[in-house]
């Protein structure tokens, strides 16, 4: 089966995630999509990041009734930072027949050479990114080429929707609609939580 892996901090999951995952769905003929909140990202500052159980309750909530969609806690299980090099070896026992495809934005494809265990991680799945526009993809070709061991990557040009989740929870703050720009559940677990206020 073909299988998607999609991790981040979604905090909260928005419509520019949404169009992401739906439109490399589409392009590489995804079966299922394993959707991963990351317990501790190690690249990010956690200051503004709700608890786990809500971003995955977040998860659940914009997928419910797709069962192309998983949401797996598989970060929360472990203590520490959460390396994509070990959450992929657990899902590589759990899914042994699996196709994997990880899924990630153009910022952190551009800054892939500095993930631990990066080229490990390229010869276990295949590493998958969207440019936002055309120097970016310049970008991104350029980095793929200029590092060998992202050879076996895909760099696709989407139209891609320029959100980012700093930018949702600022709209809360300040009291904002964030309507139209996050799934209407993802919506709706916000408001009732009283989250990013």
């Amino acid at each position: 089966m073909k299988c998607g892996i999609f991790g981040g901090a979604f905090n909260p999951f928005h419509n520019g995630h949404l169009h992401l995952v739906n439109s490399f769905i589409d392009k590489l003929g995804l079966e299922r999509v394993i959707l991963i909140p990351t317990h501790i990202p190690p690249h990010k500052a956690s200051g503004e990041l709700v608890s786990g159980q809500h971003r995955i309750n977040m998860l659940i909530a914009a997928f419910e009734g797709d069962s192309r969609f998983e949401v797996s806690d598989i970060e929360f299980r472990r203590n520490g930072s959460s390396y994509t090099f070990d959450t992929l070896n657990e899902l590589r026992t759990e899914y042994p027949d699996d196709e994997l495809y990880l899924i990630i934005g153009s910022d952190q494809y551009l800054s892939f050479d500095t993930w631990y265990k990066a080229r490990e991680i390229t010869r276990s799945v295949t590493v998958c990114s969207a440019a936002r526009h055309n120097d970016e993809l310049e970008m991104m070709l350029r980095f793929r080429a200029e590092n060998g061991f992202m050879q076996s990557s895909i760099v696709a040009h989407f139209d891609v929707v320029e959100l980012s989740s700093t930018e949702i929870r600022n709209r809360v703050k300040n009291g904002i609609s964030i309507t139209g720009l996050v799934p209407p559940a993802v919506e709706k677990y916000i408001r009732d939580n009283n989250l990013y206020v």
